[in-house]
């Protein structure tokens, strides 16, 4: 994603969440510098790797996702499927003892659930914006080598593929990579915030006037997505 087709899809969005989009060139700017010893090449191959050319299920934390994924489990084989997952979505992987390709994250999930992932093998790629500051400050040295993501002018180590919430990044990250098709699941964006978005949460609760405001957003710039890249998708009911 280039910085100048993105840019009227992010200002759109700053006006609407009346987001400050100078703590979120800062939070990159952070977020560069803690990635600096990290080489990406290697990183961004074996991202590119994981989805070209594959069937790619990609997973929001939606209260829908658990079910969704029992019911690809008895339908087909994953094996050889990538899974790239929204955050939180990693302890559904992880209680149905499922792989994960890649993880998106802006670090609001269980911290430890996605390094459990990581030493299995996931790629994680951590977002920085600046509403999560402190806790990239805090948690990314933790990481090791991870690939970095933003939302306002990409960096050397903050790359930009567009997207806002780490459902529809997720989607953005996939479409790039030229995956055979695209299986969205999990993915609801209606009033209800699935429990394992963030953690403390035993059930499924009600999404407050700002998340919907982003749910919606989600839905919107997926739906545009689609239609842009023309990838063959499929949403479960």
């Amino acid at each position: 994603m280039k910085w100048d087709d993105w840019r009227p899809k992010y200002l759109d969005i700053v006006q609407r969440l009346d987001i400050d989009s100078s703590a979120d060139r800062q939070a990159t700017k952070l977020l560069t510098s803690l990635l600096r010893a990290v080489e990406p090449e290697l990183l961004l191959k074996r991202l590119s790797d994981s989805i070209f050319g594959k069937h790619v299920i990609v997973c929001g934390a939606g209260p829908s996702l658990k079910q969704h994924m029992k019911s690809l489990m008895s339908s087909e084989d994953l094996s050889e499927t990538a899974i790239v997952v929204a955050d939180g979505a990693v302890s559904v992987m992880l209680e149905l003892g499922l792989h994960c390709d890649v993880v998106v994250t802006d670090l609001d999930g269980d911290i430890d659930h996605l390094r459990e992932m990581m030493s299995k093998g996931a790629l994680l790629i951590v977002h920085a914006h600046g509403d999560n500051m402190e806790r990239v400050e805090l948690i990314v040295p933790l990481l090791g080598e991870v690939l970095g993501s933003t939302q306002v002018e990409p960096t050397d180590r903050a790359f930009l593929w567009g997207g806002f919430t780490d459902g529809d990044r997720a989607c953005h990250i996939v479409c790039e990579y030229s995956p055979q098709r695209v299986t969205l699941a999990g993915m609801d964006f209606g009033t209800t915030v699935g429990r394992w978005s963030k953690p403390g949460h035993e059930y499924h609760y009600p999404a407050d006037k700002r998340k919907r405001m982003k749910l919606k957003l989600a839905e919107e710039l997926i739906a545009d997505l689609l239609k842009r890249t023309g990838v063959d998708y499929s949403y479960l009911p």
